[in-house]
């Protein structure tokens, strides 16, 4: 219970309850100085406009006017006097003249003696000007129904304030269990998975907020974790494989060749485990630089290349192994084909895509290269008249240590595919298969953006 008052979903909570205390409050404060501005304003106007008009009105019309306005205020909350050019009283309910300017305009007075009493006072506003006889006017009205308004609205609020308080309360209380509640499924979820339960995920719920969100991307990175393992395991397994045969004969052929006394024999049986242990260097090497493609840093110097050029270059090269075995190599190329990213890594998955071109082709076979653009997308495409790729196997060639029934017989690591297809992945290309009927086509192609 104290881990849930401590944690930042309660802070949250007592925050809302916060702001919303304060903003009523303000709204109140407001309303109650409003109301208490107008109304003292209203009665400021009404006052003024009536001494303006009775300015030329008679003594007797007065005198009327005053009857008829006191014996009406049954709450005393009207004054009204008449005095002569010399301040003395003449009639009226106020027996004084008040120490307020003779202007016509409203003044306030804090204290004034509530007509009939002699004791109770209370604030009200004057209004005193002099009349075209010579004869003062004094006219006012008592400030208490605004007063008891305020008092109203003070009260309301002060009434209002503990139910609305308690009702925050109980809204933020409500939120912030309710985020507590996922916070700590997501943390057990956390600890489950921290003690082995790989394929646990975070639960994300119904909802669309940033705990979802995060829930979601979450779950995503640990698929690709768990994609990863498998594929680690995968490799471990291979590596394991692949180099356990080489191994073992190295290992038989040394023995044979200690057991030997014939130099010439040590030497034979020495150099053919040197040409193992170089085969099992090269897988090595190969499995290095997948690794150094797929998970090396991002933020590598890309620029801008001409994959044109880097194909043009690879034909000069490859040229003379193709006549060497009398295949003929063409290229096709149109303009320059500009894309952005790393020269080297483009350069060495062509390569890959042509030295197994040249490698699976028979005599007097085809290879082709060609780079263009198809719908505004670069494509590499490196056809071959070779001995192809089985139906069943054409899903299995990208991956690693991967070996067509056909292709055991041409010596090789069968991870030249896979490290072409982590470069193209980099530079966001796919790397597609089609059949050529006879033999393969292999291609780059960039993806739409």
């Amino acid at each position: 219970m104290l881990e849930f008052f401590r944690s930042s979903a309660v802070r949250v909570a007592l925050a809302f309850v916060l702001v919303t205390t304060l903003a009523t409050t303000a709204v109140f404060a407001l309303v109650y100085f409003r109301i208490g501005e107008a109304n003292e304003a209203r009665n400021r106007l009404i006052l003024e406009t009536e001494a303006a008009k009775s300015v030329n009105r008679s003594v007797e019309e007065l005198r009327n006017a005053f009857e008829v306005r006191l014996t009406n205020d049954l709450r005393r909350i009207d004054y009204a006097a008449l005095f002569d050019a010399n301040h003395r009283f003449m009639f009226g309910n106020i027996e004084a003249l008040l120490p307020i300017p003779l202007d016509g305009t409203s003044h306030f007075i804090a204290a004034a003696h509530v007509p009939g009493s002699v004791d109770r006072l209370e604030p009200a506003i004057f209004v005193a000007r002099v009349r075209s006889d010579g004869t003062i006017m004094l006219l006012g009205r008592s400030l208490l129904e605004t007063l008891a308004f305020r008092r109203i609205v003070q009260s309301a609020l002060l009434t209002g304030l503990a139910p609305m308080l308690l009702l925050a309360l109980a809204i933020g209380a409500y939120f912030a269990r309710r985020s507590s509640r996922r916070l700590t499924a997501i943390h057990d979820a956390i600890d489950r998975i921290m003690k082995g339960d790989t394929d646990l995920r975070l639960p994300v719920g119904s909802q669309h907020d940033p705990i979802a969100a995060i829930s979601r991307d979450v779950n995503l990175m640990l698929d690709e974790i768990g994609r990863l393992l498998v594929q680690l395991k995968g490799v471990g397994d291979n590596i394991a494989h692949d180099l356990r045969s080489p191994l073992a004969v190295v290992h038989a052929q040394l023995e044979r060749g200690l057991e030997s006394s014939n130099d010439e024999q040590l030497r034979s049986v020495a150099k053919q485990a040197l040409a193992y242990i170089d085969k099992a260097m090269l897988t090595v090497a190969a499995l290095l630089r997948l690794a150094d493609v797929e998970y090396g840093p991002k933020s590598r110097s890309f620029g801008s290349i001409d994959l044109s050029a880097i194909c043009a270059d690879l034909f000069e090269f490859y040229e003379p192994l193709a006549e060497s075995k009398s295949i003929k190599m063409t290229m096709e190329t149109h303009s320059p084909v500009q894309i952005v990213g790393d020269g080297d890594l483009m350069r060495e998955a062509v390569s890959n895509l042509i030295g197994n071109a040249i490698k699976f082709t028979p005599e007097n076979g085809v290879v082709s290269i060609s780079v263009i653009r198809e719908d505004g997308l670069p494509v590499v495409r490196v056809r071959d008249s070779g001995i192809g790729v089985e139906p069943a196997e054409r899903d299995k060639i990208f991956q690693r240590f991967y070996r067509t029934s056909s292709g055991h017989r041409v010596p090789g690591s069968g991870l030249g595919l896979s490290i072409t297809a982590a470069i193209a992945n980099l530079h966001e290309f796919d790397l597609r298969f089609n059949d050529n009927n006879p033999g393969t086509v292999f291609e780059m192609v960039g993806r739409r953006k």
